[in-house]
This record gives structure tokens, sequence and C-alpha cells, in this order.
């Protein structure tokens, strides 16, 4: 078996700057192809058509611009929000930026730097992941799994190609670098894994603040357990500088973050749109099948799943923890992976609402399912771990392997025919444009990094279109001054003033700004409702130079991130001292657990490498250009993945093609979702905001909504007339929603007038249904069934000073033919009627025509006890309004009624038959057309 060998006894498989002396591990070859798969689309020209694509891509051309401008760092930049300046660069991560921007200088343009670290990004997430799971589990064809288990997943799509988050994107394949980094430390301390794990974890905080912060418990945990797991090998002390040394190295980034933060009003990012209430998902979500996005949409939904072969696969893989005689290690590593994949699923889910709101920073997360990113990287290993049941039979695991590869591709060939790129002009006119064109102004959407108190924005551009600059913003009389240069963190203006006075400069005001009047310092402050820069001038002309600098805090965050670099180096040095051997602990097994690589690996590794390749060759040369297969387009004026197929026109130049309705059923406190498909018949010239109510009742009243600022997250006026625009909306059902049918009611209107732009009426109504029967509801076994099937199953009755409240549980067996009025009278002793209520059941709002077989309805009615009435009985019961035709009782006589005399009582309109009114027990009474319900005492519930 030696001979079969190759030289691999690390846990670190490869010819890695780790082991630089060990021969290649073919799989890598494997990870190599598998994110050119992933990459492959955006070999087209442009950009995937995303909300935030542009916005990145545009954050690197500021730093590129920056550079050019002598700014090594531009934390501002007077460019941004319309020509105001913005502070976003100072919050913002900035490597994925600085990347796209060095690689400018030595690639043709910016677009190609920023394709080439979506490249990095797409590699980087199978290898990361094929390094971790090789030192976890041990087994290359099971790493290999895990590594096309973490690449295929429907969420890179979605982030990639759909959504445009970058940095997100970038993060997240640096998730597995760093538990496959700090377990190696763990295990044998070696300068590699010393350095990979300060680089992995300083590039994760550089590249996504959120992605950190969420991996941050995830990071802890484990860091804790290598340390307990490996403290023979005395590494807990490398594991601890690791984790100092990338915290200082990013100091640069992040402390001026936490310190500045109170200038800016993030908290916004809690609210409104982005509170997490509005995003949580649902357990159908997670097993929604993949279905090919639609051509012609403009915004195609994709689903929140895992896949089905994921799921499988992952729960083998928690199954195979389970297994006897599995190394402790590998054990802890699938648990471990277990408890990612059910936290992280839990926390997208509403019931972990209460985690969210109880701690602030997760609050500002904004969507919950930004936990797949901890979740896909569980169900990864788990599902690589599954091809482990098959270690008895290597050459079946490794053919089984290469199988589940091929099907994990296959499964998500789909998504591999994005939508048609868009076209970025590289220059600052362009980004002013695309500011205006998609309200990104700022590259935010919610103004978040604006100073608190701002409340009146400038109505005009500081920049026209052909880049000129407007100098003040509201200049009082007798003021003139104009722009004569201006940088991306400086501006230079001549101003004259015929009298003193006090100047808003066309510019926001954050700390670092410092200004020269005639060459002495100025004091500038904000303005109180508009956050411009405001200083007083006095009489005369005066040339006022502004530059924006560092803080203190910047200050001592640079010579942090300088000093962590030193230590960083310091360290790496330390491991060439010698006897600085790893340290194995004596008398015990080897510290790491990786199987050898073997010739039949690396066989199966060249067939595998091949047949992906073929794959990548033919839907390049062939599928893409010369087939539809995996493909949908919709016909003009259709939308085929929508279940309800319209053509109703929506105001003026609109229609509505379609619409989904997830449920026609559910409870009080749940949600609803309603996906409308847009189409605008001619270009808009205003921006329309959509919106979905649900209303029930003769005067329409709105019960619950969902309102979008831009339907689809998209602008109607960027609609294209030729395709459609994908509106999901989430209608939160309050607890406290009457449960009646409703009528979904969707449209569009004017977000600056509110004025309707136009309404239709969805065809299929929505019921909202109680989730049990009422505990605590009084009747005798079995109800009371009336005709038509309508049946009195129970009801709650409260008698207070002057007024009755009682509430009465209907169910109907079927559909009623017509709509029935429901009495209420209160009786006395000799059958006197004092008082009463009739109506239509639940206040009007729910006819019984409308009713659902089966479903429980409560009818809530305050009936008023005059005082002195002596009244000790409700008679309850049904009538046609039309034909005054009472519904009779079925069996009426039965029960606690066979003991009546058979005497007929007349009151008013009350015919009551063999009922004896003082009740027997306080049980409910039956006649031949009502129930009589005894009263308790006044105050006696």
């Amino acid at each position: 078996m030696h001979d079969r060998t190759l030289r691999s006894t690390s846990a670190w498989p490869g010819s890695l700057p780790l082991a630089p002396h060990l021969r290649p591990d073919p799989y890598l070859w494997v990870c190599l192809v598998l994110g050119l798969i992933l990459f492959a689309p955006l070999a087209a020209d442009g950009l995937p058509q995303a909300p935030d694509a542009a916005l990145h891509y545009y954050r690197a051309a500021i730093w590129r611009w920056a550079w050019d401008d002598g700014v090594p760092w531009p934390r501002w930049s007077t460019l941004l929000f319309r020509g105001y300046g913005y502070p976003v660069l100072n919050f913002t991560p900035p490597m994925p930026y600085v990347l796209a921007a060095l690689a400018s200088f030595v690639l043709p343009g910016l677009l190609a730097g920023f394709k080439l670290v979506l490249l990095a990004a797409c590699l980087s997430y199978p290898a990361g992941m094929y390094l971790w799971a090789r030192s976890a589990l041990g087994s290359a064809p099971a790493s290999l799994v895990a590594a096309a288990a973490y690449t295929f997943a429907t969420f890179r799509f979605r982030e990639l190609y759909f959504i445009g988050g970058v940095t997100q994107f970038l993060a997240w394949s640096l998730y597995p670098w760093v538990l496959a980094a700090l377990l190696h430390l763990a295990r044998r301390p070696t300068c590699g894994a010393f350095l990979l794990a300060v680089g992995s974890l300083a590039a994760m905080v550089l590249a996504h603040n959120i992605s950190t912060l969420l991996f941050a418990p995830v990071l802890a945990g484990y860091w804790l357990c290598l340390m307990v797991a490996h403290r023979r090998q005395r590494s807990w002390p490398w594991l601890v500088a690791a984790v100092v040394c990338a915290v200082l190295v990013t100091a640069a980034y992040w402390l001026p973050v936490v310190a500045e933060v109170t200038y800016t009003r993030t908290q916004v990012l809690t609210q409104g749109y982005w509170d997490v209430r509005l995003h949580f998902l649902h357990l159908h979500d997670f097993f929604a099948s993949v279905a090919p996005p639609d051509g012609r949409a403009v915004n195609p939904a994709l689903p929140f799943n895992y896949g089905p072969l994921h799921l499988l696969l992952a729960g083998a893989g928690a199954l195979a923890a389970m297994r006897p005689g599995l190394r402790p290690g590998r054990r802890g590593h699938l648990l471990f992976a277990l408890a990612l994949l059910l936290g992280a699923s839990f926390m997208m889910l509403p019931d972990s609402y209460p985690l969210w709101r109880s701690e602030s920073v997760l609050r500002y997360a904004e969507y919950p399912w930004r936990l797949f990113g901890i979740a896909l990287l569980g169900a990864a290993l788990l599902a690589g771990a599954a091809v482990d049941w098959l270690a008895r039979w290597p050459r079946i695991r490794r053919t089984a392997a290469g199988a589940l590869v091929l099907g994990l591709v296959l499964g998500l060939f789909v998504y591999q025919f994005p939508r048609p790129f868009l076209q970025f002009e590289e220059s600052p006119a362009a980004f002013l444009r695309y500011e205006t064109t998609f309200r990104a102004v700022g590259t935010t959407a919610g103004n978040e990094f604006l100073l608190p108190g701002v409340v009146a924005l400038p109505s005009e551009p500081a920049l026209s279109p052909d880049l000129a600059r407007r100098a003040l913003d509201g200049s009082p009389p007798g003021i003139s001054a104009q722009v004569v240069d201006d940088h991306h963190s400086s501006l230079t203006l001549d101003i004259t003033a015929t009298a003193a006075a006090v100047i808003q400069v066309a510019q926001f005001y954050f700390p670092g700004w410092r200004g020269r009047l005639d060459g002495d310092p100025v004091s500038l402050r904000p303005g109180r409702t508009t956050g411009l820069i405001e200083l007083e001038v006095p009489a005369g002309q005066h040339r006022l130079e502004l530059r924006f600098g560092d803080t203190p805090v910047r200050s001592l965050a640079a010579v942090l991130s300088v000093a962590g670099l030193l230590v960083t180096l310091a360290a790496a040095a330390w491991f060439r001292r010698p006897g600085m051997a790893a340290p194995v602990e004596h008398g015990g097994p080897r510290p790491d657990i990786a199987a050898p690589v073997e010739h039949g690996d690396a066989r199966s590794a060249l067939v595998c490498t091949c047949l992906l390749l073929a794959l990548l060759l033919l839907k390049t040369a062939w599928i893409g250009p010369h087939t539809t297969w995996f493909r949908l387009t919709s016909p003009p004026g259709q939308v085929l993945p929508a279940a309800h197929p319209a053509q109703a026109p929506v105001g003026r130049d609109m229609l509505l093609l379609g619409w989904d309705l997830a449920r026609a059923a559910l409870a009080p406190g749940s949600e609803l979702e309603v996906t409308l498909y847009w189409q605008a018949t001619a270009p808009l010239e205003g921006d329309l905001a959509s919106f979905v109510h649900l209303v029930a009742g003769p005067e329409a009243a709105v019960f619950a909504q969902s309102d979008h600022q831009h339907p689809g997250y998209m602008p109607t006026t960027t609609w294209p007339t030729a395709r459609y625009v994908v509106d999901a909306h989430r209608i939160h059902i309050p607890a406290d929603a009457p449960q009646v049918a409703y009528q979904v009611v969707a449209g569009l209107y004017d977000p600056a007038s509110g004025a309707r732009w136009g309404e239709t009426t969805l065809a299929l109504p929505v019921h909202v249904v109680a989730r049990s029967s009422p505990a605590g509801a009084k009747m005798a076994p079995g109800g009371v069934r009336f005709q038509e099937g309508i049946e009195l199953v129970g009801y709650e009755l409260d008698r207070e000073r002057g007024e009755i409240a009682l509430t009465l549980f209907w169910r109907a067996a079927q559909r009623t033919p017509r709509d029935y009025q429901v009495f209420v009278h209160l009786l006395t002793a000799d059958g006197s009627q004092v008082a009463g209520a009739d109506g239509q059941p639940v206040e009007g709002l729910y006819p019984s025509s409308q009713w659902l077989p089966g479903q429980l309805i409560a009818d809530h009615r305050r009936i008023p006890d005059p005082g002195g009435s002596a009244a000790t009985a409700l008679a309850v019961g049904l009538y046609d309004l039309t034909t005054m035709r009472r519904l009779a009782v079925e069996g009426a006589g039965r029960g606690a009624a066979d003991s009546a005399a058979g005497a007929q009582k007349a009151a008013g309109a009350v015919r009551l038959v063999g009922v004896n009114l003082g009740g027997s027990a306080g049980h409910p009474e039956i006649s031949d057309d009502a129930v009589l319900l005894p009263l308790p005492p006044e105050g006696v519930p």
C-alpha cells in the first residue's frame, strides 16, 4: 500500500505555503474548475443586472479616482451624494475596492480588475472549503463533495448574479479559510499557518462588516473548542496571537467605524424596510424547488432554498456523525457543522425574533437570510461526510463522490445563463447619472451616513451633469462665490461678501473637515437642519480652503494597524528560530488526521476534472448559443411562472400580468406572501410605489398591508417596456385580525402625493382562520347544528354592568348558499325580549356564504343589558333577511330540552318550543330554531 501512496502525511495536503515540500493534491484541480464554472457567466461584457453590482463597482472607481488625486484612503469623496460629499467609504470595508483598483493599474480598465476580484472569490469557495474539510474529515473524496456543496448553492448565484452583493460574496468565501487556518494552527503551529490565520481573519474583516459580526460567535466557539481539544500541543498562545494580530492589523478600518458611527443615523437600518421582522424566511422556503429564472423578467425571483440534494447529503452526513468508532475530532466537527446548520436556520425563522430584538448589534444585519453563509458552511461539511458511509469501498466512494459533484453542479445549471448584462461607463459624469437613475445617492439607499440632525436635504445637486460645481447652498444677499478647485477630499472657493454673513458650503459636514479663510484657520460647523458646512465670513473678498483629513481616532487607528503588522511579522519570524519545531504530543497520536492521497484519488480527480471541463466547454460552445436548454423565456405579454395569469390594467401605462398567492388560508400573526408581476407599457415619467391591501366588509376596511417604495426594488422610471418586474410582498397578519375572508387589492400610487395611480382586486380571497378551537368555550358535546350544515360549536359570555360580551363560535360543514343574519335576543324568565343584536357574522365582515367548510369562526357581539331587566337567557339563531325564515335546529328537543314541559312561549319575534327558560344546571337549552344560553348573575363570569 505504501508504494501506491503519495508522500503526504500532513493535515494540509497539497503544495500550499504551509507545506511547500509536498506534492500537489490532485483534487485541488477539481476545485479550480468548480470555481471557473461558478465564474463563467461573468465572462460576458459588462456587469450583471443586479441592484448592488453597480454601486460596488463605482465605489471601487472612487478609490481609483482618489488615488489619482493623491488620496491614499478616501474616507470622504466630494463626488458622492450628488456632489455634496458623503463618508460612505469611511464605514464600508475597503478590501474589495482596493483590490479592484490595484488590479486596474495592470489590467485594461477597472471593470477587468473588478471581475478579477470576483474570480478570486469564486476560486476561494471550493479551495477553502476543500482544505477545511480535508483537515476536519481526512477524506479527499468527502472533502471534494463538501467543496462542491459549498460552491454550488442557490445563494451563490443569487448573490453574484441577481443581487450583486460583492462584499458579502467575498466574505463568505473566506469563512472556511479562517476555520482551516485556525485548525492547522491548533494542531501544528507553523509560520505558514499563523500567517494564513492572521491574513484570512483580517481579509474577512476588511471584506464585509456584517458578515464578520454574524460569523464572530461561530469563530469564538470554534476557537475555544480548538484551544481545549489541542491544549497538549501548547498551541493556544498562537491561537490567541493570531486573533490579536488580525484585530490590530484591521484597526485602521474598524476603529474609526466604532468611534464615529455616533455621527451618523445608521439607526434607520433597523427601521422601516430594513426591520428584520420584514425579512424572515419560512420552513417552506428552505425546501423550495429549483426552477429556471424567466429570461423576460427584469428581476426574476430566486428561492431561499438549500436544494434537495444538499439537504439529502447533509442529513446523511448528520447520521454519519453517530457512527461508532469515529475519531473524536471528526465527530466533533460534524456535530459543530450540524449546530451551524440548525442554529443558523432557526435564526432565519420568525420564531427567532426575540433573539434579534434582544441584541442591538444583530438588528443591523437587516436581513436574517444573511445567515445562509453560516448555514451553508455547516451543510457543506455534513454533505461531504455523507460519502464516508462508503469508506469500506474506496473505489465506490471515489465514483460516488465524482457523481455527487456533477449532480451538485447540474442541479443548479439553470443559473448558469444569467440575464443580459449592463454596461457602466467609468467616469465621474457616468457615476452622477447612475446616482440619479438608480436612486442610489451616495451608493446607499437610506442616507444612513448623514449627520443625525439632517432633515432638509438640498433639492438641487451640487454637481451638474457637466461636472460644474455649485459653491454655496442658499446664499444670503450680497454673497457670491465660485469653486476654483475641487478634489475628492478638498475644495477651494473664492467668496465675495458685501457684509459679514453666515454661509453654507454645498458640501456636507463630517468630523475631519478643516478650513482656512485667507490662510488662517476658520471654525466650521454643521448646519442645524441641513448638515452642510457652515461658517462665518467677514465682508470683502476671501479665499476659503477646505480639506478633509484625519481625526485623532483615525490617526490612532493607523498607528495600531502598523503596529499589528510589525507584531505579525515578528511572530512569524519567531518560528524561524532554531529549535522551534512544531510540538507533537509524546506518546500520543499525531495531531493531524488527514488520510494520505492515493493514486486512485489521482485518477478519480483527473476524470472529474475532465468531465467538468467538458461540461463547461459544452455549455459555452453549444448549449448557450445554440439551444434553449436550462432556460425559460415567457412570450410577450405573458408570465409563465405566474400561478394566476392576468391582463389587468392598473392606471395608465401599467399592466398586472399575473400574481401568486402562497396560501389562501392562514392564521393570525402569520405572513402572507403575494407576488405581483408588473409590466410598464410605456416609459413612466415619475416613480410609483406599489401596495397590497387586505380589505374586508362593505366599507372595504384595510386590516393589513405591504408597501414598496420601489416595486421589485427598482424605480419604475427605469423599467424596460419589453420585460416585466417581479414585486414580492410579505404581509404580516396582525394577531388580533378578524378571522374572516379578505379581498386582496393590489395597486400603485404616487409616493410624493399619495394619489392612487390604479388598483385591481385579485380573484382569490384570503381567509384568516383560527389556529385551534377555543379552550374555554362552553357548549354541550357535539355543539348545536342548524340547517345548511351550520353548527354553533361553543360560546364565551361575560356579563358586565349594562352590557353583555358574547363570542359565538360557528362552523359550517359545507358552503352555505346565501348570507344569513345572526340574532341574539336578551330574554327574561317569562320569554319577553328586552334587547337584541341582529346582523351578519363578525360585525358584517364575514357573510356566511364566504365561510370555509370546517373553519372555526369567532363572532364577537355586545348586547345592551338594561338595568333591572331581570334577563335570564340569550336566544341565538340564524335567519334569511330576505324571507325572514329562520334556520331550524336539527334534532331540536334533545339533551337538556328533554325535560322541558313542552309549552310554547312567544315574545315578539322569538318562538320557543319545549324550553325551560330557567335552564338546567346552567346548560344551554335548545328550541326548534334557537339556542338559549343561560345568563349568570351580573358581575359573575
